[in-house]
């Protein structure tokens, strides 16, 4: 067991809610979508919300390495690219203190969505959101983001009292992964290249 301290939204702040709702993807198999942003102090909380007409497998969302089930999906790979060059994804090996922070989700037939914590704030500048399903045919795609957007509404963070102290938790190591099925040549591949180098 290692001991990690996991970082959630902060639980003594109001956040701004921002109204960025987009498509990520979009095929006849699949469609992603960003929904529910809201911006802390400290980083971005948002929410990624997929749909299939039909399906035979569970949608597997979590990513981060975490073993699916023997009726999932290949997982859905989702990464983060800052101005200043700072990467930040769900793939194997990606520590979840480091940058993005997998929340709440589910994963149905037809339906599935996932909640992540991003931080910090993006620093200035444009930053952009990655997204593929290789089990499902979706190729990567990239989504650009106005930094100055959640720069202002981070400055209308509501602080109700001083932020509690949170004690380490236990998390297990990671456990052997089946290989991943990345893009060939694409952002993923690289940023996992760049993770374990």
């Amino acid at each position: 067991m290692t001991g990690i301290r996991f970082q959630s939204t902060p639980e003594n702040e109001i956040p701004v809610c921002v109204p960025v709702d987009a498509v990520l993807a979009h095929t006849e198999s699949l469609v992603l979508w960003l929904t529910d942003v809201h911006v802390y102090s400290c980083g971005v909380e948002f929410t990624i919300q997929a749909r299939r007409p039909e399906s035979t497998v569970l949608l597997d969302m979590f990513g981060f390495g975490k073993p699916g089930s023997p009726q999932s999906s290949g997982p859905f790979l989702f990464g983060v690219e800052y101005a200043d060059g700072s990467v930040f994804t769900n793939l194997p090996g990606a520590r979840m203190t480091d940058g993005l922070h997998g929340g709440a989700g589910r994963g149905g037939p037809i339906t599935g969505d996932k909640t992540y914590f991003l931080q910090p704030l993006p620093p200035p500048k444009r930053w952009s959101m990655i997204t593929a399903w290789p089990y499902f045919g979706v190729p990567e795609s990239r989504m650009d983001l106005d930094s100055a957007v959640f720069a202002d509404a981070a400055e209308r963070v509501e602080t109700l009292w001083p932020e509690p102290a949170h004690a380490l938790v236990e998390a297990p190591d990671g456990a052997q992964q089946p290989p991943l099925e990345l893009p060939p040549g694409g952002w993923f591949e690289w940023a996992h290249r760049r993770s374990v180098e």
